[in-house]
């Protein structure tokens, strides 16, 4: 039977470790918002993903959706740094990093970060086509297309014009007459016999790299411009206006409104031949320059910072000149992927009580509502087995409820996925489960005390390993709280071994009758908060009457003297049955 008894002992221990180990599941630090980093070809890349638990998590990366396997892309598993030496078009993608944390009883936690996008900074080829031919008259507007399909690029761009001559190419700045739109279109408020391009004179639309200072050239256009010998003055006519997919704008996005007015008024100064353009709100406010609004290209462009839902309204731009105005209306979109309501949140939960979380979005006003949230334990997907009455969703799956957690199977990681018709937004929260405050020694709960007698208040607790540090002990008597070293009136409280009391013997007949009341002893930690209250009753003060020799001592005082001596008895055996427990204990 020896070994019954040696295997009962190690499951004992095995079943006790995780009430005094320390678990705490991971928590990514970084990267936890969704980013997009760009390098320049064959560039080293180094992307570290951190996070925190205990034990230590290892880390794994996943590439585009599924595990790693290149010769170009490796990760540390335990420093979470994914290295790419010479990064090329081969190696980009969408990153996302896993930190699993698992425990000494082989529980794992799983938690996910936001996902990297990495990629090469560059701007592709335009494709190629024949060469277009415009033409215009000499003073009225004209616009040159860049191209019908953009090249696509990674990385801040800007477009540019070029005149192309033989084997040189010169670069065409705007002015107040030309202006490039956002598409890269090119227009002419009005044009200039000198504006023509014929022959192996040529217009080329380009776009510019900013990070790599590599400009792609597009397709040739010549412009023929017929001459008339006299520009006569003209009013303003909206010509173009932001319209399409630059109207829909994401949240915390900037957003560029453009408006190109034609018209022409003789002067010398070029900025008074043009219309002068100015904005304003749906309301009639003039916009100006400053705050989150910035006007451009002599006042063609209004450009708002960080966009929020209350930019969502009609903008007006206004072109005048003396010969009269012209206006146009831009209904601006905001939007915006899921927004979070209640994100998915880590939480630290008492055994045996329920870990609640939640993950609830919305849409941009006006807009439809979001999916139904998609769950995950440890990444992998709630489907249509799983333990019913463990996990409990809400009817509309915003709210998912662990029951009754336990420390040895629940320390888990969760995640949630939102989509709308804009994206997809990725919640990750995890469970911590500790052991609760648990009373080991523990006072009667009333106590009718005469004077002479010792009220016991010694109250001692325990808790879980990583919370034991920040457990702290108060008091509340007669709505007075008393914090740290400090106690209520004549408690004595020994601070080394927790011992807590009211010695009434050296106490008058006034301060006897005024230790009665509760006494509530705070024990509390930031998860958790536990009260044990005492009740304390002081009986009757005897009236004592000195023995004399006129008065001798009656029964009544011979009594008083022993109920004295009793007392006293009590409390010194009281005294040395506490430290004589203590001695045992330790």
């Amino acid at each position: 039977m020896a070994w019954v008894v040696s295997l009962f002992t190690i499951l004992s221990t095995l079943a006790l470790s995780g009430a005094d180990e320390i678990r705490v599941p991971p928590s990514i630090v970084s990267p936890v918002e969704p980013q997009q980093l760009l390098y320049l070809q064959n560039d080293r890349v180094e992307v570290n993903c951190s996070a925190t638990g205990q034990p230590a998590p290892t880390y794994k990366w996943l590439w585009n959706g599924n595990d790693i396997n290149s010769d170009y892309i490796t990760f540390s598993a335990t420093t979470g740094i994914l290295t790419m030496t010479s990064l090329t078009t081969r190696e980009e993608g969408l990153f996302v990093c896993y930190a699993k944390t698992t425990f000494s009883n082989a529980m794992t936690a799983t938690a996910v970060s936001a996902a990297v996008e990495i990629r090469v900074a560059r701007v592709e080829d335009f494709i190629k086509r024949p060469l277009a031919a415009y033409t215009g008259t000499e003073g009225n507007y004209v616009t040159i297309p860049c191209d019908k399909d953009l090249p696509k690029y990674y990385g801040a761009i800007t477009f540019k014009l070029y005149t192309a001559r033989s084997t040189r190419n010169e670069e065409v700045l705007t002015d107040e007459r030309k202006f490039i739109d956002q598409r890269g279109n090119l227009h002419f408020s009005y044009v200039l016999k000198s504006d023509e391009r014929v022959g192996n004179t040529t217009y080329k639309c380009a776009i510019s790299s900013t990070p790599t200072n590599v400009i792609r050239l597009g397709n040739e256009n010549t412009l023929t411009v017929r001459s008339t010998g006299h520009i006569a003055n003209s009013a303003p006519k909206l010509q173009y206006k932001t319209s399409g997919s630059f109207l829909t704008v994401e949240i915390g996005i900037n957003a560029t409104l453009q408006c190109v007015f034609s018209g022409y008024i003789a002067s010398s100064i070029p900025s008074e031949t043009v219309p002068r353009v100015t904005w304003y709100d749906q309301d009639g406010r003039a916009i100006t320059q400053g705050g989150r609004y910035n006007i451009t290209s002599n006042g063609k462009t209004l450009t708002i910072m960080n966009v929020t839902e209350d930019d969502e309204k009609i903008y007006h731009c206004r072109g005048t000149n003396s010969m009269g105005t012209a206006e146009g209306n831009l209904t601006l979109n905001v939007t915006s992927r899921p927004i979070w309501v209640k994100p998915l949140k880590s939480t630290t939960v008492v055994q045996g009580k329920d870990a609640v979380l939640s993950c609830v979005t919305r849409s941009a006003k006006g807009e439809l509502s979001p999916s139904q949230p998609k769950w995950a334990l440890n990444t992998d997907q709630f489907g249509s087995f799983y333990d019913y009455n463990k996990y409990q969703f809400s009817a509309d799956k915003t709210t998912l409820t662990v029951k009754s957690v336990n420390k040895d199977t629940d320390i888990a990681c969760f995640q949630c996925t939102v989509a709308n018709s804009v994206g997809v937004v990725h919640g990750d929260g995890c469970v911590n489960v500790i052991t609760p405050i648990e009373l080991k020694v523990k006072p009667s709960a009333e106590q009718s005390v005469n004077k002479g007698d010792v009220v016991d208040l010694t109250v001692e607790a325990s808790t879980d390993p990583l919370y034991a540090p920040n457990m702290t002990y108060s008091w509340i008597f007669k709505n007075v709280t008393y914090t740290g070293d400090k106690a209520p009136p004549y408690v004595t409280y020994d601070l080394v071994n927790k011992r807590a009391y009211i010695n009434t013997s050296g106490l008058t007949d006034e301060e006897f009758k005024s230790i009665g009341g509760i006494y509530r002893r705070v024990i509390s930690h930031p998860v958790e908060t536990v009260y044990v209250d005492v009740s304390v009753e002081t009986e009757h003060v005897p009236v004592v009457i000195p023995c004399t020799k006129d008065t001798p001592c009656t029964t009544s005082h011979a009594q008083v003297a022993s109920n004295s001596i009793e007392n006293l008895l009590s409390i010194l055996l009281t005294t040395m049955l506490y430290y004589f427990i203590c001695y045992c204990k330790y």
